[in-house]
C-alpha cells in the first residue's frame, strides 16, 4: 500500500500506479480563528467534521499540544469551490456555507507490566523468588 500523491489516503499500489477504485475524497477549506490565521488550510477528507479533526490533529501534534491538554478550538470549514465544482455528481449547493466545530483532543496514556525475577540473596531475606 502507498498513500495517494493527492490526497495522502491509503491505497493500494499496481504496478506503482495509483489504485484504478481510488478516487480522492472532496477537497475542504479549514481556518482556526483563535490563531488569527487568514489562511485556509486544504484537507481532503469525506466530510466537514472530518475535515476539522483532521485539521485539530495535525495542528496539535505539530504546534501545541494543548487540545490534548484540555483546550477547545473553534475551527471554521467550507467546501473548496474549484475542486468541489470538479467532481462528477456532486451538488454545488451549500458551497457558501461555514460550518463551525469545536474541536479538542485526549492523551490516553498507556501502561505495561512485566514480571521480573527477584534473586534471593540472603537466606535470612523473606522475599521469595516466583519460583518458590
Amino acid at each position: 500500500m502507498e498513500p495517494c500523491e493527492k490526497c495522502n489516503e491509503w491505497v493500494y499500489d499496481w504496478d506503482n500506479d495509483c489504485s484504478p477504485g481510488h478516487r480522492c475524497p472532496p477537497l475542504w477549506l479549514v481556518q482556526c480563528p483563535k490563531y488569527d490565521d487568514e489562511d485556509w488550510d486544504k484537507i481532503y477528507a469525506q466530510d466537514a467534521e472530518v475535515a476539522a479533526e483532521k485539521f485539530a490533529e495535525e495542528h496539535d501534534r505539530n504546534y501545541s499540544h494543548t487540545m490534548m491538554g484540555g483546550e477547545t478550538i473553534v475551527v471554521r470549514v467550507r467546501r473548496e469551490p474549484d475542486d468541489y465544482n470538479s467532481r462528477e455528481g456532486l451538488a454545488t449547493a451549500g458551497l457558501d456555507k461555514i460550518w463551525e466545530f469545536a474541536c479538542n483532543g485526549e492523551a490516553i496514556p498507556t501502561y505495561y507490566a512485566t514480571e521480573i525475577m527477584i534473586e534471593v540473596k540472603d537466606e535470612k531475606d523473606s522475599r521469595k523468588t516466583t519460583d518458590d
